[in-house]
């Protein structure tokens, strides 16, 4: 441990303050009988119920659970930087000092080493491990444990989310000897005029230099490196879809594509920038004209042996907007109908993410109830976070209540330590978040399909 260290003081609850859900102990009575457990996906057994709309009892909760447990996480992605050179307007994440100091204190990068190094072995047919530095700007001295990574667990994928200021000379300049990175992922929200609108001026430019340098240090795409860009749509760049896809896609002097891959998805106002303006939030008209130029896009890019474009889903809210926006019925037909069956044009399931293929565009669906197994969240001070925790600054996540009054304890599940069981610690996170958000985000998922299926079946 390095010399100096000093534990991160986090708030935590009280056991009396978390709900007593029979489910939590119900699972353990499951798990010693194989005539009542039996492993199926999380999201098998989250599918099931919902696309029949049938209740969950407390066995199938317990279950799910269970499962969630089985399904340790194959990515560890780190925010190893709070500060940001912009503030913009649909962003998770309030504007914040340096976290540096909080990262040297909680031992940020012998915990990632520790954390790494004890990730699963994928298996023939599983997911590869990764790691991703998830923001919120890439660091000089990040580069020094991306490296390290690479020495100590080579068959991790590495990969970071940037905002395009890795080219800056102080980043490239220190840029470790023959490392690449296995996937960089750089936003482009829209086109010029509208990118900038949401995320400040020149940042757009900052962005394409960004992109024209990206291929200098990630694995050329014989070796599985890929460069993408993530679009967030709001009513800004609600008709943007194509035309981003037309400019990125194009082919450049060295006779490639800026990027290999586009992913859209869509914001939720979380903290006072995003919910001062309320009509930032794409609303159902403005979600239908983004659909369009989403089928256009993927009708031109896309092929059956390689999907470059597809829309993924957070929120059972926007779920709702898609049905609306296709029709509730033909949403209900690809969601229930097995994908074997419908062409591709129906659901498959790999993990907890439901996917289905409507009108043409892949769509990728993570419910948000049982989120766990799809990453493993370090935060800048080295603690073990839970989704949608970026909103709150690490004082408010460390002081347990926000400046407006929210409770910020829930999003917390440990202090990580270089001595930290990877195993323990998910187990405990999947209980913790099944008590604080996810038994309360089912209730609103299956709410959310019943009145689809209503309309479907109206």
């Amino acid at each position: 441990m390095t010399e100096g260290y000093k534990p991160i003081t986090i708030q935590s609850e009280k056991p009396e303050e978390l709900p007593n859900l029979p489910e939590l102990a119900l699972q353990y009575e499951l798990k010693g009988d194989p005539e009542k457990y039996k492993y199926y996906s999380s999201g098998t057994r989250w599918y099931w119920n919902i696309s029949k709309g049938e209740q969950f009892d407390d066995e199938t909760k317990a279950r799910m659970l269970l499962a969630q447990k089985e399904e340790l996480p194959f990515l560890v992605s780190a925010v190893m930087e709070r500060a940001c050179n912009l503030q913009c307007a649909h962003c998770l994440y309030q504007n914040e000092k340096s976290s540096k100091k909080a990262s040297e204190e909680g031992d940020l990068a012998k915990v990632i080493e520790h954390m790494v190094r004890s990730m699963p072995h994928a298996s023939v047919d599983g997911p590869p491990a990764k790691f991703m530095s998830a923001g919120r700007t890439l660091q000089p001295w990040h580069l020094a444990v991306f490296k390290k990574l690479s020495e100590i667990r080579p068959d991790v994928k590495l990969g970071v989310i940037d905002n395009g200021t890795f080219e800056k000379e102080r980043i490239l300049s220190k840029w470790p000897d023959g490392f690449k990175l296995d996937w960089l992922d750089i936003s482009i929200d829209g086109i010029k005029e509208h990118h900038d609108e949401q995320r400040g001026e020149s940042s757009y430019g900052q962005a394409i230099k960004g992109l024209n340098r990206a291929r200098e240090v990630v694995r050329p795409s014989a070796e599985g490196g890929y460069v993408a860009s993530l679009l967030t749509l709001t009513r800004i760049n609600a008709e943007d879809p194509l035309k981003v896809a037309d400019e990125l896609f194009k082919i450049q002097e060295n006779g490639m594509p800026l990027i290999d891959k586009l992913n859209l998805t869509t914001m939720g106002p979380t903290n006072a920038i995003n919910e001062r303006d309320p009509e930032l939030e794409i609303n159902v008209e403005d979600f239908a004209k983004a659909w369009e130029e989403i089928k256009k896009a993927c009708a031109k890019y896309n092929t059956p042996d390689n999907e470059r474009i597809f829309l993924g889903l957070y929120r059972v809210e926007d779920v709702e907007k898609l049905a609306t926006v296709v029709g509730e019925k033909k949403f209900m037909e690809s969601f229930s109908a097995d994908a074997k069956e419908a062409n591709n044009n129906g659901t498959a399931i790999r993990g907890n993410f439901i996917e289905l293929h409507i009108d043409g565009v892949p769509v990728s669906y993570l419910p948000i109830s049982i989120w766990p197994p799809e990453e493993m969240v370090i935060e800048a001070d080295a603690a073990y976070r839970v989704a949608y925790e970026g909103q709150f600054t690490l004082d408010e996540l460390h002081a347990g209540k926000s400046k407006d009054g929210r409770n910020t304890k829930p999003y917390t599940v440990a202090q990580l330590t270089p001595e930290t069981d990877f195993r323990e610690v998910y187990e405990k996170a999947v209980d913790l978040y099944w008590q604080r958000f996810g038994h309360k985000k089912l209730d609103e998922e299956f709410a959310a399909f019943q009145r689809i299926r209503a309309k479907a079946g109206a």
